[in-house]
């Protein structure tokens, strides 16, 4: 079964059309307006888009001063993308159990915080919110520096909380702009440097009126460009639409015992097949990192994705779940 399908409405075609047929194809005035439609759209600030989600949570990383050593409690069972930026800082991550919705144990991470905790990264599984709120409130008492891998919240009611918040609008997320991220940040100073990292260290606006301007520190090219801002636009247009059908499945898929469905993912238990993501300790790469996780262990295969796109019928939503 196809469990994800992209979804581009006529209004990102259109915009699309009109970039190429325009001047400007690398980041202008079409990443500009993306920005400040999602900031208007979900009530947020500080909104720095970039070239992938992955890219996100790369800066997220750096702005917080994560390096060699550091120790980061992460979960394991996530998309690889959210760890390989750690590694290869040089980082000690620290792999926190799961719960038996499958998004982490925040009882895990209580038990797993040391005095050299430097920070908690915290996982939207699917789209899954429990244990945020929580984590939170605890982040900010023990002044630990929390970090949302928010890949998939797009759709859910509770998100951008932490000190840095990474969206991914890859191709088969719920906003997509056929790739992208988009980064959000708590202080203003973050955000400032945030635009410069992500375009080489430069300031791009003063660069451009200037002509040239110095470089004072080492950035990367995590812009994103005009084309995919418009496809991003012209899918925010209708994000309402496309989360409405989203949560009309996920009531039907929830309807069934065995089933558990959020914004983004759906989830059934006891049964075998696609999962997407792995538990992150099962890669050589990250073995080194192995910690005791039994309710992963008695989940790993244990469970299986159940199609979840704006095109799904109910009635082959219905079908689906069925299926033995």
């Amino acid at each position: 079964m196809r469990l994800f399908k992209p979804y581009i409405n006529w209004r990102a075609i259109i915009n699309v059309i009109r970039v190429l047929l325009g001047s400007q194809l690398a980041e202008g005035e079409e990443v500009k307006k993306f920005e400040k439609e999602f900031e208007e759209k979900f009530n947020k600030k500080n909104v720095v888009t970039v070239n992938s989600g992955t890219t996100a949570l790369e800066l997220a990383y750096e702005l917080a001063g994560i390096g060699k050593g550091d120790e980061v409690i992460t979960p394991v069972l996530t998309c690889t993308a959210t760890n390989l930026p750690l590694v290869r800082r040089g980082c000690k991550l620290v792999f926190a159990d799961i719960d038996n919705d499958l998004n982490v144990s925040i009882e895990d991470i209580k038990r797993k915080i040391t005095k050299k905790t430097k920070a908690i990264v915290f996982v939207h599984f699917g789209g899954n919110n429990r244990g945020l709120k929580e984590l939170v409130e605890l982040c900010r008492k023990s002044k630990i520096t929390l970090i949302e891998d928010a890949a998939q919240v797009i759709g859910s009611d509770y998100w951008g909380k932490a000190d840095y918040t990474c969206i991914s609008l890859q191709a088969i997320k719920t906003l997509t702009s056929g790739d992208g991220g988009i980064l959000i940040t708590k202080k203003t100073s973050d955000y400032h440097k945030a635009r410069r990292l992500r375009w080489f260290g430069y300031n791009r606006e003063l660069k451009q009126k200037l002509g040239d301007t110095d470089l004072k520190e080492a950035g990367y090219k995590y812009h994103m460009n005009n084309i995919t801002a418009a496809i991003g636009r012209g899918n925010l247009a209708v994000i309402d639409k496309i989360i409405a059908k989203r949560k009309k499945l996920m009531k039907v898929y929830n309807s069934y015992p065995d089933i558990q469905c959020h914004i983004w993912l759906c989830i059934q238990f006891g049964k075998k097949g696609e999962q997407h993501h792995y538990r992150n300790d099962k890669y050589s790469i990250f073995k080194k990192f192995k910690t005791d996780c039994p309710n992963m262990d008695r989940l790993q295969d244990n469970w299986r994705l159940l199609p979840l796109y704006p095109q799904l019928s109910v009635k082959q939503a219905k079908k689906y779940a069925k299926i033995k």
